[in-house]
């Protein structure tokens, strides 16, 4: 790609004009070339320019599974604005709050929301116009967006559990873009499936990654219809997908021996926004033995940082792979300074790049908290890099377990715990300990037909795990709360500890 392209939108144009005949997107029922979609997209952009979209305007935008989507969102930029895209399943009141807090009067989506001041652009009338040839849009000449321009304000609820805006600019766009592509090794003539919400960075990030490379996208919504997933298989000839692990879950699930029978197919797949479990590591290894399968490491704060190569790389625990191509990694201590972290001393991972945030939209302080005024992005995550030059991690601040110096990491212990017939799900937390200052206490969801046995599993662990790192406290609860990607949510288990 040309370094002077400081878009995605601008990358769109520059691929329509070197491969206007290869499939830029497409979902279920509609599909477009290169030099189709940036058609498309420059007539919506005239279209939403005469429905009132000036230079600066932040348009609302509802989440949907679409070509239109992609649409809507290419040319609002195109046209000089930014977008704010929302969950497919918000409610009216929460758009108008969204919409009040990003300073915004337009909504770009199928249903209108009620009320007067909210200047409503129907997305399915927007797509209907660009594809009119009977009266075609007549095309004008627009100005690219600049790097440092903003692009778009992503949603997220982050550590603190404020749900926060986050800045991104069109320069920040193409780094993360870069290393979506560094981090599976995108082929030019790849055709990536996008299971996840669209609304989601890591769909929208994905989908810019393909574009900035010139290759195909589809988007399809999560796996509700099975035939319809396998369908979108064949008929586009997928050879890439990225899932979320509650998604593939649901894959493994219902249809785990077709699923199987398509490793001469993909070249890879890709999954993000949440740890995978180690026992779907080895699943999805044995059911593909010559697909290249990741886990991504990021935030919504700063993308892609770190990809793990798993099939590769499977047998080293607590692994989370190299850093991408434009990231710089840090380790620092509580004050944020840098130090030299190991396994017996582990550092606050930090990141510097091109890719992260501009900062959160109207929350100066909050955005101290977590970025310096060198743009470093800071985490909660404990880790450290490896002689192997892999980072390995431990977890959250607040959920490494310090047990009497030794830190342990809940998530070893609940991947052994996960492989015992007796349970459905787990979630480590720790808890005050008079002898040793915290030590594990583990949440149990049991699977239908099973009583409870603490001795039986107590045994099995002390079988895979060094004695200290079996917990003593347990809690049987009907369900471990998890978000709607599968992390565990364990600020409520330790609420719910807290109360007993």
């Amino acid at each position: 790609m040309d370094k002077s392209v400081v878009s995605i939108v601008e990358a769109l144009k520059l691929n329509a004009e070197i491969t206007p005949d290869k499939l830029c997107v497409g979902d279920k029922k509609n599909k477009a070339t290169y030099h189709e979609f940036w058609t498309m997209v420059q007539r919506a952009a005239v279209y939403l320019k005469d429905k009132g979209v000036k230079k600066g305007d932040m348009v609302v935008i509802r989440g949907a599974q679409k070509v239109e989507f992609l649409l809507g969102v290419f040319g609002v930029q195109l046209a000089g604005g930014a977008v704010c895209p929302l969950e497919k399943a918000i409610k009216d009141d929460r758009i108008l709050e969204i919409m009040d807090f990003v300073d915004s009067n337009i909504y770009l989506a199928d249903k209108a929301v009620k009320n007067e001041s909210v200047n409503n652009i129907s997305l399915k009338e927007l797509f209907k116009a660009v594809q009119d040839e009977e009266h075609p849009i007549e095309l004008v000449d627009f100005e690219f967006p600049k790097a440092d321009e903003l692009s778009e304000i992503l949603f997220t609820t982050g550590t603190t559990g404020k749900s926060k805006g986050i800045e991104v600019t069109y320069g920040c766009d193409i780094f993360i873009a870069q290393n979506v592509m560094d981090s599976v090794e995108m082929g030019k003539d790849e055709v990536e499936l996008i299971t996840t919400p669209i609304n989601h960075s890591l769909a929208i990030r994905r989908t810019y990654g393909a574009i900035y490379n010139g290759s195909s996208i589809v988007l399809t919504d999560g796996i509700k219809f099975v035939e319809d997933f396998f369908k979108l298989l064949d008929n586009y000839k997928i050879t890439a997908i990225t899932f979320v692990p509650a998604i593939l879950e649901q894959v493994l699930k219902f249809a785990k021996d077709r699923f199987a029978t398509y490793d001469h197919q993909f070249h890879y797949i890709q999954l993000g926004s949440a740890p995978l479990s180690e026992t779907n590591k080895e699943i999805l290894t044995k059911m593909f033995p010559t697909t290249r399968l990741y886990n991504t490491y990021g935030a919504t704060e700063s993308g892609c940082t770190v990809i793990l190569e798993f099939s590769k790389y499977g047998d080293k625990k607590k692994c989370i792979g190299r850093t991408t191509v434009n990231t710089e990694i840090l380790f620092v201590d509580d004050n944020r300074n840098r130090v030299e972290a190991s396994l017996e001393s582990p550092g606050i991972l930090a990141f510097q790049g091109g890719m992260n945030m501009r900062g959160y939209y109207k929350e100066p302080e909050i955005t101290a908290e977590v970025m310096d005024e060198q743009g470093v992005v800071y985490t909660n995550d404990l880790g450290y890099l490896g002689d192997d030059g892999l980072v390995y991690l431990l977890g959250r601040q607040g959920d490494v377990i310090n047990m009497g110096g030794i830190k342990i990491a809940p998530t070893e212990i609940e991947e052994v715990v996960m492989k015992h017939e007796m349970i459905k799900d787990c979630a480590c937390i720790p808890i005050p300990d008079e002898i040793t200052g915290e030590a594990p206490k583990l949440f149990v969801a049991l699977n239908d037909g099973y009583e409870f046995n603490q001795k039986e599993l107590s045994k099995y662990m002390l079988s895979k795990l060094e004695s200290l790192k079996v917990p003593k406290n347990f809690e049987i609860i009907n369900e471990i709360p998890r978000t709607f990607n599968g992390k565990i949510i364990r600020k409520e288990l330790k609420a719910l500890n807290e109360g007993k």
